[in-house]
């Protein structure tokens, strides 16, 4: 068994958001306002990930602007000399108190979960009508931070006026924009697809916007996928792994990453946080216990569970390594005998 030896982790600080996606993980949580870390023990959380030599944290929510402590567990990082990703939807800091705030001790990197990109989709996506104020927070990260990301999360809403999202991530600022894919979430414990584009359909609809994505963004734009790569053309994925224009195999298929809950539990994935795997200080107490409860027989059958191949065809694709076969949690949903095609290399 080859062992885990975790090189990034993520900080869920807190469930309540400030907007309602329906084809978020957190809808499931119910948005609880009270289910959050305090300071101290994030700080304890935090102590342990710096013990692994982990020298970067990416923190969630929820929305984690909303999150009282934000500001406080960015000093306290640098103080460490840990550097923090941001993943936030950005409407926070279209208040100016908020604002002022936050520039007082910011993140060093950021990525912006865009939503919409103009009212009528912010409302009937998001259930908000603060348009304006999210243009203003969105526009304001992205001139204040060089390592601020924009990233949309591909679903139904979306299937056919990407273009126009993507034209308004370019309009706050961006200067590169990454496309992800809408994946199976976990409602009630039941499995849900409602928001995730049928897969054909999908392919079908990026191909058709490629070109003049590729145009507006000049080139700068990512796909993070969760879909095999054989479902799309040759070409397509060609052009894309030699212009590192996509990303591929999650952490939990590299089983490289520590995912914490707001209450200490290890989670394999974020829309997972109703399956923990562990539990600080049950299972674990200090960087070393964790790395020891990291390599158990019980962790490795986690995540052979989890991350098995979906398909026989996957064993024989030269491409799976860096494949993966897509997100695990969409065989939830889908029957990966119907989607799958894999690949075999051509002999010369």
């Amino acid at each position: 068994m080859e062992k885990i030896v975790p090189k990034g982790a993520w900080l869920t600080v807190n469930q309540q958001c400030n907007l309602r996606c329906k084809w978020c993980y957190v809808l499931a949580a119910g948005y609880q306002k009270d289910n959050e870390m305090t300071f101290d023990f994030a700080k304890e959380i935090t102590k342990i990930i710096h013990g692994l030599n982990i020298q970067s944290i990416i923190i969630l929510g929820g929305e984690p602007t909303l999150w009282e402590s934000l500001c406080s567990f960015n000093k306290f990082c640098k103080e460490l000399k840990i550097t923090t990703t941001l993943v936030t939807n950005g409407l926070m800091f279209g208040d100016d108190n908020f604002w002022e705030k936050y520039i007082q001790s910011p993140n060093d990197r950021m990525g912006i979960s865009l939503k919409a990109g103009n009212r009528e989709q912010m409302f009937k996506a998001a259930r908000s009508r603060k348009f304006r104020t999210l243009e203003k927070g969105v526009s304001r990260a992205l001139q204040y931070l060089d390592n601020c990301g924009v990233s949309i999360t591909y679903n139904s809403f979306y299937s056919e006026n990407l273009l126009e999202v993507v034209k308004f991530a370019l309009n706050c600022g961006a200067k590169s924009v990454k496309v992800d894919f809408c994946s199976t979430v976990f409602v009630a414990n039941q499995p849900c697809s409602k928001y995730m584009v049928e897969s054909s359909i999908l392919v079908a609809n990026i191909l058709r916007d490629y070109p003049e994505l590729e145009r507006i963004t000049d080139g700068h734009i990512v796909f993070e996928m969760n879909l095999p790569l054989c479902i799309w053309p040759e070409d397509f994925i060609e052009k894309l792994l030699e212009e590192k224009r996509i990303i591929t195999v999650c952490q939990l298929l590299k089983r490289e990453g520590v995912i914490f809950g707001t209450d200490g539990r290890l989670q394999l994935c974020n829309a997972l946080f109703d399956y923990p795997v562990g539990r600080y200080p049950k299972d674990f107490y200090d960087s070393a216990t964790l790395l020891d409860f990291l390599n158990t027989r019980r962790m490795a059958s986690w995540y052979d569970r989890i991350a098995r191949y979906p398909s026989s065809k996957c064993k024989k694709c030269d491409r799976y390594p860096v494949c993966g076969g897509g997100c695990p949690l969409r065989w939830a949903v889908d029957d990966p005998k119907k989607i799958i095609k894999g690949r075999v290399p051509e002999r010369r």
